[in-house]
């Protein structure tokens, strides 16, 4: 079929994700996506959108979905030309060939599904794990941020 077939787990707990998953920012999240369809998946990226669910009743986002995007971005943007040390959403996915890679979210990487950031392919009944590091940037008072993460 296609990406359809893809399922992602938590790696510590091997549960399998089905609703929106809280990452931290005092340390990473390991996921595993396994395809399990009979087709293999090649030219496979990460990228990020707004979000498509804004919390439960008890928990609801602090902003609209555009305004996590954008922090999310600026954040990313920041930290990749030098101007931060931390913050936004870095990712270390797995690659076809050498070692895997180290990129944030920003304005021209992972972005949207023009410029997603590489990930290795999956061929049919394989899996690959990938970490996901939240960082907010000093100075930044806590909140919910609510993104979505796209694999394709």
């Amino acid at each position: 079929m296609s990406v359809h077939d893809l399922t992602f787990e938590v790696v510590s707990t091997g549960e399998t994700i089905y609703d929106p998953l809280t990452l931290v920012t005092t340390g990473s999240t390991v996921l595993r996506v396994l395809n399990l369809g009979a087709d293999d998946l090649t030219d496979l990226g990460m990228f990020v959108v707004a979000a498509t669910t804004l919390g439960d009743v008890d928990n609801p986002a602090d902003f609209p979905p555009h305004t996590d995007y954008q922090d999310l971005l600026t954040w990313g943007e920041a930290v990749d030309v030098g101007l931060a040390a931390q913050g936004g959403l870095k990712l270390t996915l797995p690659q076809n060939t050498g070692p895997d890679l180290i990129s944030y979210i920003t304005r021209t990487k992972g972005d949207r599904k023009g410029n997603k950031i590489t990930f290795k392919n999956l061929i049919a009944g394989s899996s690959a794990t990938f970490t996901l590091d939240l960082e907010t940037p000093p100075g930044v008072s806590s909140r919910r941020l609510f993104i979505d993460l796209k694999l394709e």
